[in-house]
């Protein structure tokens, strides 16, 4: 009989166990893409970096996600104007360190 508790114990260790890390990694997922683009423009001095997010890797849309100073990602169109200045200032300013 203590056999069975003990692998009753163990079965539901290991089921928590699978079901977080499960969880765990539906959520890094979620973050790791963006599935929007924010709709207005991002003040330039607010951002640190950036980096390119491809559609045809493992996400839907192609998007810049710019990070705050505050490292708070931002997602946003490639194609506005808005996103291509703040891009090649940054660019810029790594290319100058």
């Amino acid at each position: 009989m203590a056999c069975s508790g003990k692998r009753l114990l163990f079965l539901a260790l290991a089921w928590v166990l699978l079901a977080h890390i499960c969880s765990q990694a539906e959520a890094a997922s979620n973050y790791d893409c963006c599935l929007s683009y924010r709709q207005t423009p991002l003040p330039s001095r607010a951002i640190v970096g950036f980096t390119r997010q491809m559609a045809d890797e493992a996400c839907d849309i192609n998007a810049i996600i710019f990070y705050t100073k505050k490292r708070i990602p931002v997602c946003a169109d490639p194609k506005q104007s808005w996103v291509k200045r703040v891009v090649h200032v940054l660019s810029l300013r790594v290319k100058n360190m």
